[in-house]
């Protein structure tokens, strides 16, 4: 199941240096992952966008399961991170709940729909994801916030103490705040504090620590360490003779085969998006 997008590394590059982000080099110590990892509509690391469609566009997850509480559902990582999440926000005294999870293609579909009835196409592309660019269709997002508060899906959300708690605390649940503030060039979107996503402990930790803001940095950083890892040749056997004793003969050692221990480079699919399109479906106005 891989994902489809019709831009390049050098285009992505570019936007970096016009929103006046350049971009920032890979930690040595980034964990390691496949070339599937970042193509694959099935990785935790899957990066979807408006200018990134999933293939097929109604992809959905064989393994959705319903979050605890709620009739919300999320892949079982995601949903067993965002359930710790709540549950803990709570004990610190924070009474947040799901407001919403994974989206079909179907329903992505009536949405979008509804509003360009309402709205016009241009007006809706700002608030609501074409059906199968959606995030929330990998059922690795979640929006989060209070019932009927009056910041509920709004960026005043992220000034709250419950949005204080997310943002400082997100990572430890492998979940990361998707869309920053002041990154709109980059991630495409406004600022959404209500917005999470789960990529998993380790890689949350590890972007945390790379310096990147958005997980759009963060992904370049692993398509570049993986490209690396595939173009660097694997060290090769030593031709030292074996240690022989006295009168042996020394241990003849196979000869190497041209081009052996040496990883080719895939052909990986990049993934990029830019334009400024909304990705939740409700708590707007116009």
């Amino acid at each position: 199941m891989r994902l489809a997008s019709a831009l390049t590394g050098s285009v992505l590059a570019g936007a970096l240096l016009l929103s006046g982000t350049a971009a920032i080099a890979a930690p040595q110590d980034l964990p390691a992952v496949e070339a599937s990892e970042l193509s694959d509509a099935s990785s935790m690391l899957a990066l979807i966008n408006p200018s990134t469609k999933l293939s097929p566009e109604d992809y959905t997850p064989k393994d959705l399961v319903t979050v605890s509480g709620t009739s919300f559902q999320l892949r079982p990582e995601a949903a067993d991170a965002v359930e710790e999440l709540v549950s803990d926000a709570r004990a610190a005294g924070h009474s947040i709940k799901v407001l919403s999870a994974f989206r079909s293609y179907q329903r992505q579909a009536t949405l979008f729909s509804q509003y360009q009835s309402q709205y016009g196409t241009a007006y809706a592309e700002r608030i609501s994801a074409r059906p199968g660019t959606s995030e929330h269709q990998l059922g690795l997002a979640a929006d989060l916030g209070y019932t009927n508060s009056q910041a509920e899906l709004k960026e005043a959300f992220g000034q709250t103490p419950a949005g204080k708690w997310i943002a400082e605390h997100a990572v430890d649940y492998g979940l990361i705040v998707r869309y920053p503030q002041g990154k709109e060039e980059i991630t495409g979107y406004k600022y959404e504090p209500w917005h999470v996503r789960y990529i998993g402990e380790d890689q949350a930790k590890a972007m945390q620590s790379s310096g990147a803001q958005t997980y759009e940095e963060y992904f370049q950083m692993l398509q570049d360490a993986s490209k690396q890892a595939q173009a660097t040749p694997a060290a090769e056997p030593s031709t030292e003779p074996a240690d022989t004793k006295p009168g042996s003969e020394p241990t003849t050692k196979p000869e190497q085969t041209e081009g052996s221990g040496v990883l080719r480079e895939d052909d990986l699919l990049v993934l990029r998006f830019l334009p400024p399109y909304r990705d939740w479906s409700f708590g707007f106005t116009q």
